[in-house]
């Protein structure tokens, strides 16, 4: 017979061994998405309310890049965690792992009990199937898409067809559908083609901004003239003429990924931005109404940067911030203490953090680092963050310019950017935010040079980059 004491101690043992739910996770991704565009980070003219928030309850890092900033390629490094040089899918030229066969974070937490599933862009080679989801409802094969009834696939299996209605409704109505019913814990990967080209918005995501293209920049952004103000409006009007010679779609200036010499198209890009953000409201809303948000990871973040016009730029692809730099926050119930961080976090980290807090031991070394540590208000194992460039063709490029590849680095307030012609640049952007003065050349700034050096150095040994020569 049992004791009292026994018996409640037998009573207890259930309760203390009950297993812990694994947490579910939501990505969502955007699509040439300038880290500034978003309310939280500053910008008093974007409409992102949504975003905001779910940036308030968790973490946003605010110092985060895009390990390589071009559509395919940041894919590839979101399913692998691994560098873009490291598994060769490394441009919009290279859409396949052309030297990589292991699995991906997808697949990991497949054969580990997730529901996996793809909501949107897919834009790489690799079948969703071969990548590891188990479920794809409705989804874009290629690069881009009109915004007005697109070409979608529904189903891993599906054709290409006519989908009726605006790209960024449907894959939110998707993403909702999905989150219905689910018993086992899943991983639903959401890819909004907003905001990349081609730009097509109802007239009430766009009458908050229309006739303020002037004022409309981030705060860290040099203002157009009158002049320059008044062109943009006569370029965007032949565009919208031209759209409805076309079956009435309304579009900004063309991603080129190259130069432009156009101011840029602030009063569009903001529309696009501010029905994303009504579609992120929309997702997260139906995570807390199906009860799964208290036990939800919820990563934001942009696929790559966007150069908006910068340095006579437009697309992405350069090391310059504009480029490189991205919306990124880790969110959800399960982030227990909100706030913002300074650590170098990059987008190759992230599948590293969605198998930490699954519990799943990674099946290769990845290169990036969980973030789980500093999302529970701890240290990060690492002072800088990392971003290449490696493929110098003209066919990595829609524009069809190339680009020469390089390598970039930030940390401690520095920046050391280094190509392949063994060019290199130094930047304080503590005092020139902006790049415009390379320091390099400059004998007082020796030390800084070298230890930015000394930590691409360590980078290029722990990836086996085969751009190491580069340093010799």
């Amino acid at each position: 017979m049992l004791s009292r004491r026994s018996l409640l101690g037998t009573l207890a043992a259930p309760a203390l061994a009950a297993p812990t739910r694994r947490p579910n996770f939501l990505i969502i991704l955007s699509d040439d998405h300038h880290w500034q565009c978003v309310g939280a980070a500053g910008n008093p003219h974007v409409k992102t309310p949504n975003i905001d928030r779910l940036m308030a309850r968790g973490v946003r890092f605010s110092d985060a890049v895009i390990s390589t900033s071009q559509c395919a390629p940041s894919r590839g490094i979101l399913l692998s965690g691994l560098e873009s040089y490291q598994t060769g899918l490394e441009s919009n030229g290279y859409t396949t792992f052309r030297h990589w066969k292991g699995r991906t974070a997808p697949e990991q937490l497949r054969r580990s009990g997730y529901d996996t599933i793809l909501v949107g862009k897919w834009h790489i080679d690799v079948t969703p199937r071969e990548c590891g989801f188990s479920e794809a409802p409705l989804w874009l094969k290629p690069a881009s898409s009109n915004y007005v009834n697109p070409q979608l696939r529904q189903g891993l299996d599906g054709a290409d067809q006519e989908v009726q209605g605006h790209i960024t409704d449907l894959f939110t109505e998707a993403a909702e559908a999905a989150l219905r019913d689910r018993k086992n814990p899943f991983l639903l990967w959401l890819s909004y083609t907003a905001p990349h080209t081609p730009w097509s918005e109802p007239e009430r995501y766009r009458k908050p901004f229309e006739g303020r293209n002037a004022e409309l920049a981030p705060p860290a952004w040099p203002k157009p003239t009158p002049e320059e103000a008044a062109r943009v409006a006569a370029q965007r009007a032949g565009a919208a003429k031209a759209g409805k010679k076309k079956g009435g779609k309304k579009g900004g200036f063309p991603d080129t990924g190259g130069r432009g010499g156009a101011v840029f198209d602030w009063e569009t890009y903001y529309a696009v931005i501010h029905h994303l953000d009504e579609g992120v409201g929309r997702v997260i809303a139906a995570l807390e109404r199906t009860g799964q948000w208290d036990n939800t990871l919820v990563v934001f973040l942009g696929d790559n940067g966007y150069l908006c016009g910068a340095r006579g730029l437009q697309g992405k692809v350069y090391p310059w911030d504009q480029s490189i730099r991205i919306p990124f926050t880790v969110s959800g119930g399960v982030v227990k203490k909100p706030g913002v961080s300074d650590a170098p976090a990059a987008s190759v980290d992230v599948p590293a953090t969605l198998l930490d807090y699954a519990g799943v031991k990674p099946s290769h070394r990845m290169a990036g680092l969980s973030l789980k540590p500093v999302v529970n208000g701890g240290r990060f194992g690492r002072q800088e963050n990392f971003s290449s460039w490696n493929d110098g063709r003209v066919e990595a490029l829609f524009a069809g310019v190339a680009v020469e590849p390089y390598r970039a680095v930030r940390g401690g307030g520095w920046k050391y950017i280094l190509w392949e012609s063994r060019k290199e640049a130094l930047y304080d952007l503590r005092t020139d935010p902006a790049e415009a003065r390379d320091l390099s050349g400059e004998a007082s700034q020796a030390p800084a040079l070298a230890r930015m050096r000394s930590a691409l150095k360590r980078r290029m040994k722990e990836t086996a980059d085969p751009a190491a020569g580069w340093l010799t």
